[in-house]
């Protein structure tokens, strides 16, 4: 692995984490709805989380991440269109935002760890990209149970 491709692609993960947490809380402020500032609240949490981790791994050479198995991807927002939020959005537009920028945070993921050879930097992003599907599945479930039940 050459050092230098190994840190542009961490840095560029953290620039994409930092973006993403600041995004979240752009629209946590901009939304009126407390359900919705409160799920695009925490989503900037985990996303600042993970900034905290690959400075971790910059630094020194390893960071944790628990094991977490295989992730069963739902497909609940694959055909929906990425809202633009504004300060009317619904708590279900938030939803569907954040399915939208788990899935492209885990599309990096899979596409970085693609192309590292070094086994660590692999492991790193394939962690990254199995947390970013977590997410993903956790907000498209509690999205089905909240707007997709059968009436």
């Amino acid at each position: 692995m050459g050092e230098s491709r190994f840190k542009d692609f961490v840095q560029l993960a953290i620039e994409k984490e930092t973006e993403a947490a600041a995004l979240y809380d752009k629209y946590a402020s901009l939304v009126e709805s407390g359900t919705a500032k409160q799920l695009l609240a925490d989503m900037a949490v985990m996303e600042r989380g993970h900034e905290a981790k690959l400075r971790e791994f910059l630094q020194t050479g390893s960071a944790y991440f628990s094991k977490i198995g295989v992730i069963e991807d739902m497909h609940v927002s694959d055909f929906m269109t990425q809202p633009e939020l504004t300060d009317t959005s619904s708590i279900e537009d938030a939803f569907v935002f954040a399915m939208k920028e788990e899935q492209k945070a885990h599309d990096l993921y899979v596409k970085l760890g693609a192309l590292e050879t070094d086994a660590q930097v692999t492991a790193l992003f394939k962690a990254l990209a199995d947390e970013e599907s977590r997410h993903k599945h956790d907000l498209e479930a509690e999205y089905e149970k909240e707007f997709m039940r059968e009436g």
